[in-house]
């Protein structure tokens, strides 16, 4: 009879069905507290080590602090890999678009084109037709485009590789950074500092592509056979590893107009050998800056003075708010002064005893929220003027710029014209301005649509003496952007 029972007990329960565990709510209670006590600790360990980074530590290796740092970005990625991919659906620039409600100030004014004004502008910026960063030469007097040229950007990235100190970005972050217009009709500029290309107004492709970092400013040499322009070196603390892992080393570079690297001169270097080292590394405080030097602007004197010879380099220094004369023959700085510009760009040779500088004045840190970089709420870009015969500084257009009120915290182009005017670029705010010595002449907004306007990039005045040559040449060539 025993037997009997388990054979029954044992039938039955073979007859059921097998069932899954079913767990209380007390084990996924603990499952979850575990999981945010990884992740918290996670998180803690990933602040504290990134701070040690940042802190100049020597906890973690140069390799173990770079992937340290790539997850600490990993959410900005993934914020711009979203914009990316709304872009490609809208097929819209939007890294390169700002909000007009955000941007735009009451005092701005729209007075553009303008009949008095014989100049050009060679634009870089965002166009609204194109839906792209491109470059047009645009007369001033009539607002008509005479020639554009519209990046193949496909084209350029397949040829541009990714950089330390230049990520290849996306391609509809891409900007043709500081076009320089060629005797040609070809310009070359430079690609968000990750290349340098040449392009022809009668194609979208490049001509070449030199894959290097070049970085702001691209100037013609003395000779006109060469470009001048901020790049990147490995050689300022080749004899200290520990910096040399560490510290961004600015170079200047020279690079022929086929497209060849020249020669690349390390600024860290040449600071060293004119005994500098103190303005380059000794200034920083108990943090060590990543990138003290990030010049921004390299300028040839094109003739003969008491103070430079041709040939000889104006350079501007932004995270050391100095300017240099430098000359490249002898590797000696000729002269250099801290201040009081703060963060500056665009320094240029006005006359034979005169430079000119666009003076950001902003503190350091690049961070694009005025109210962590002003000294004060109502503080306004600058552009000064020192004159070696008496080692005065004047803002001689200081009443114009207080009404038009220039403010972008990075980048920012300013030029005094052969007739004593002034063009300004307020890049961060989309604006290109001129004024004569008395009045604002002109202004220029790079309106997209109805709520945003699109950014600009370090365009140029050319006045029609400058312009003359490069025209014939792009109407001679009968390219289809000539309208």
């Amino acid at each position: 009879m025993l037997l009997l029972r388990r054979h029954r007990k044992l039938k039955i329960s073979s007859d059921q069905p097998c069932q899954t565990p079913v767990y209380g709510w007390s084990f996924w209670f603990w499952l979850s507290a575990v999981f945010l006590v990884v992740l918290l600790a996670s998180v803690l360990f990933i602040a504290s080590a990134v701070r040690h980074i940042s802190e100049d530590g020597t906890r973690f290796s140069v390799t173990q602090s770079r992937v340290i740092m790539s997850i600490a970005e990993f959410p900005f990625l993934v914020k711009t890999a979203l914009i990316e991919l709304k872009s490609y659906f809208t097929n819209e620039p939007l890294p390169l678009l700002l909000s007009r409600e955000v941007v735009e100030q009451p005092y701005w004014v729209r007075k553009f084109p303008s009949t008095t004004d014989t100049g050009y502008l060679l634009f870089s910026g965002v166009d609204a037709s194109s839906k792209r960063a491109v470059v047009e030469l645009i007369r001033i007097s009539d607002g008509v485009v005479l020639a554009k040229w519209v990046p193949d950007w496909p084209a350029i990235f397949k040829k541009t590789s990714a950089k330390k100190y230049a990520p290849l970005g996306s391609q509809y972050a891409a900007k043709p950074v500081h076009p320089l217009l060629l005797a040609d009709g070809d310009i070359v500029f430079g690609h968000n500092g990750g290349s340098l290309v040449r392009m022809s107004p009668c194609s979208s492709e490049p001509v070449w592509v030199l894959d290097e970092v070049i970085h702001h400013s691209i100037e013609l040499d003395l000779n006109g056979a060469g470009i001048w322009a901020p790049s990147v070196s490995l050689d300022g603390f080749s004899d200290n590893p520990w910096l040399q892992g560490r510290v961004r080393d600015d170079a200047i570079a020279h690079v022929s107009l086929d497209g060849r690297l020249l020669e690349r001169f390390s600024f860290a270097r040449i600071l060293r050998q004119n005994g500098l080292q103190a303005l380059l590394l000794g200034m920083s405080g108990e943090r060590l800056s990543r990138d003290p030097i990030h010049l921004n602007e390299i300028k040839v004197a094109r003739s003969d003075s008491r103070y430079w010879q041709r040939g000889d380099l104006l350079i501007s220094s932004r995270h050391l708010s100095t300017l240099f004369l430098y000359r490249p023959s002898t590797n000696k700085i000729l002269w250099y002064k801290t201040g009081p510009w703060m963060s500056q760009h665009s320094a240029d040779f006005v006359d034979e005893h005169r430079i000119s500088v666009f003076d950001n004045h902003v503190t350091g840190g690049g961070f694009m929220d005025k109210s962590q970089v002003l000294m004060n709420p109502h503080d306004i870009n600058r552009v000064y003027v020192y004159d070696f015969d008496d080692g005065k500084l004047t803002q001689p257009f200081e009443a114009l710029l207080a009404d038009a009120r220039p403010l972008t915290i990075t980048a920012g182009r300013a030029r005094i014209l052969p007739d004593g005017g002034l063009f300004l670029e307020d890049t961060n705010n989309g604006r290109d301005m001129r004024f004569s010595k008395e009045s604002l002449l002109w202004s220029r907004i790079n309106d997209f649509d109805e709520k945003r306007i699109g950014v600009v990039s370090w365009g140029r005045y050319l006045t029609a003496e400058e312009a003359a040559v490069p025209l014939r040449a792009i109407t001679a060539r009968h390219c289809q952007w000539i309208k």
